[in-house]
């Protein structure tokens, strides 16, 4: 069974006609609590990183960003999404100047790309990118737990990640590094949580409404064994 991403409420993608790029506003602030608890969890260390490193008020580009639910978490940024599904634009080829944005965010995108492909991805992002690069996916160290979960639930998204392997945040530090970008990896989220959460959203979605809900409002937090992600925070070195 293969659980279809849908589109969260809150957030609205203003695309102009023959763009490739819309602008997303945010309608509802808190309609992020009714995202799984494991986008929640991706988005909110993404935006942790932006406000850490990125002054209010800047213009963020979400890469790949599907409904543009990072907006529901940078409310006081302005932030772009381009997205093949929604938005008709491409990672690969992305429709803007060199450094027009302050800080390109890619949240559970590389590991969706061919691996062929992904240099190119990363080189667009630095292209696009004035200061920083923040990258989001599932690390290597959850490898068993991705095989499990596509032997349990045959989701397609989870195919990917067995098929296609996950990134090696070696190689991607080493690959921005060409573009004179340097950064770090922050190791984030329990493999148990996301396993058991996973599996009930994809086999007992009705079921799994509350239980997203109680984890996102108690559980957004909690320590791990194993992280199950990967946060990739880059400056470039000559902004």
């Amino acid at each position: 069974m293969v659980l279809p991403i849908k589109a969260v409420d809150g957030v609205e993608l203003d695309l102009a006609e023959g763009k490739t790029i819309a602008e997303a506003r945010v309608l509802d602030h808190s309609a992020r609590l009714k995202l799984s608890w494991d986008r929640f969890v991706r988005l909110k260390a993404a935006a942790d990183a932006v406000t850490q490193n990125v002054k209010s008020g800047k213009k963020l580009l979400d890469a790949g960003g599907y409904d543009g639910a990072l907006a529901l978490f940078l409310p006081e940024y302005k932030m772009d999404v381009i997205d093949r599904a929604t938005t008709g634009g491409s990672v690969l080829n992305i429709p803007a100047t060199d450094r027009s944005y302050d800080a390109v965010i890619a949240v559970d995108v590389l590991e969706h790309i061919e691996p062929t492909d992904r240099s190119k991805a990363l080189e667009e992002f630095a292209r696009v990118a004035r200061q920083h690069v923040i990258l989001n996916y599932p690390c290597r160290e959850s490898k068993d737990a991705q095989e499990l979960a596509l032997k349990l639930t045959d989701n397609q998204l989870i195919k990917e990640h067995v098929q296609w392997e996950l990134p090696d945040s070696d190689w991607v530090l080493a690959d921005l590094e060409k573009y004179r970008f340097s950064g770090t990896v922050k190791p984030h989220t329990s493999i148990a949580i996301w396993l058991g959460q996973y599996v009930a959203l994809n086999l007992a979605p009705d079921a799994a409404l509350d239980l997203n809900r109680h984890l996102v409002e108690n559980y957004a937090d909690e320590p791990f064994a194993r992280p199950l992600y990967h946060l990739v925070v880059c400056e470039r070195l000559d902004a």
